[in-house]
């Protein structure tokens, strides 16, 4: 009976601490190089932020609009609540490329990030369709 009683408890516990680390926020910063990615982009648990080359996106707050941390290219989109006056980005997405790299892409708007794998946007010229994307390193 004890047993039974000690393995339920561990049981719980376990689900508990991994319902624990599903909640907690993405979290890190984030390094780039090159002409337009040269900066950082610091994730916090309330807020991001995002100064590169030729935008500056101020420390503000965040809504994630999708996440799978889980699979084989982690990757999580961020719709910038408010945005600093030389924010070119509405909407930033980070994905795992390999061990060292991740991936940081800017999109002007939410519509350009929501219509990202249609192949009209995709191979867009039009500015407004058009994404940054960065290579970065992450520190922590």
């Amino acid at each position: 009976m004890h047993t039974i009683k000690i393995a339920g408890l561990c049981l719980a516990v376990a689900l508990t601490s991994n319902a624990a680390a599903a909640d907690k926020p993405f979290t890190g910063k984030f390094f780039g190089n090159g002409r337009a990615c040269y900066g950082g982009l610091y994730v916090r648990s309330r807020t991001i932020e995002w100064h590169s080359t030729y935008s500056a996106c101020e420390r503000g707050r965040y809504q994630v609009l999708e996440q799978d941390m889980n699979g084989t290219e982690p990757r999580i989109a961020y719709l910038l609540k408010q945005r600093s006056k030389h924010c070119r980005y509405e909407v930033i997405e980070l994905y795992q490329y390999n061990d060292e790299v991740w991936s940081a892409k800017g999109y002007r708007s939410l519509e350009a990030f929501q219509k990202k794998d249609l192949p009209d946007w995709k191979n867009s010229a039009l500015p407004e369709r058009g994404v940054l994307l960065c290579g970065m390193h992450k520190t922590d």
